[in-house]
C-alpha cells in the first residue's frame, strides 16, 4: 500500500479602508473575502458601491504560476441599500520579480434607474523594496451614466508583517483636491493535506 500525500489550501482576508479629506466625508469601507481550495472566490463589502450599501460577490479564480504569475477572477454579485441592483467585475493580479500589478474593475447597474449605473476600478502598481516594505502608484476611475470618466491619481506606501499590511494612500482628484485613504489588511492561508491511496499488487511466481 502506497500513501501519496497531496496538499491544498484556502485563503481569506479582512480589509478596512478609511477615507479622509477636507471635502471628503469620513467613511469606513470594510471588505471580507474568502477563497476555498477549489479556487472559488467569495467577497462581501459595505459602503463600497454607495454609502449604507452592502454587496456580495462570487466568482472563480484562474491562475498561472511561473516567473510571471497572474490570476484572473471574474465575479458577479448583488447590491442592496441606498443603491440596489447588481454588479459584475474582473479582479486581476500579476507578479514579476519585485513588481506587482493589481486591478479591480466593475460595472454596477441599478434596478431603480439606469442613470445610477456606473463603472469603477482601483488599480495599483507596487515595487516591493523588501519583504515588509513596498511603494507604488495607484489610480481610481469612476464613470457615471452619461458623464465623463473621473480619474483620481495617487501614490502609496505599505508596511507588512505577519499577515498584516498597513497601506497609506494619497490621492488627487480631477479638481486637484487631495485626500488620504488609510488601510488595514489582514490575510491568512490555511493549508491542509489529504491522502491518495494506490494499491500495488506484487505477483510472486512459484516454481
Amino acid at each position: 500500500m502506497l500513501n501519496n500525500k497531496a496538499f491544498s489550501q484556502s485563503e481569506g482576508g479582512i480589509q478596512q479602508y478609511y477615507y479622509m479629506g477636507e471635502k471628503e466625508t469620513f467613511t469606513m469601507v470594510p471588505i471580507v473575502y474568502f477563497q476555498n481550495n477549489h479556487n472559488w472566490y467569495f467577497e462581501g463589502r459595505y459602503n463600497y458601491e454607495a454609502l449604507n450599501t452592502i454587496s456580495a460577490y462570487a466568482g472563480k479564480i484562474y491562475e498561472k504560476k511561473s516567473t510571471f504569475s497572474y490570476t484572473l477572477n471574474p465575479v458577479a454579485g448583488l447590491v442592496a441599500g441606498e443603491f440596489n441592483g447588481g454588479s459584475a467585475g474582473l479582479n486581476v493580479n500579476a507578479d514579476y520579480k519585485n513588481f506587482n500589478f493589481s486591478s479591480q474593475a466593475q460595472y454596477s447597474f441599478s434596478i431603480a434607474s439606469k442613470q445610477q449605473n456606473f463603472t469603477y476600478s482601483w488599480s495599483e502598481l507596487v515595487y516591493d523594496a523588501t519583504q515588509n516594505i513596498g511603494a507604488g502608484l495607484c489610480l481610481q476611475q469612476t464613470g457615471e451614466y452619461n458623464l465623463r470618466n473621473k480619474f483620481d491619481k495617487g501614490v502609496f506606501l505599505k508596511l507588512s508583517s505577519n499577515g498584516w499590511t498597513f497601506p497609506v494612500y494619497v490621492f488627487k482628484n480631477s479638481l486637484n483636491e487631495k485626500y488620504v485613504v488609510l488601510s488595514l489588511i489582514y490575510e491568512w492561508t490555511q493549508k491542509f493535506s489529504f491522502k491518495n491511496k494506490n494499491n500495488v499488487t506484487n505477483l510472486t511466481n512459484k516454481m
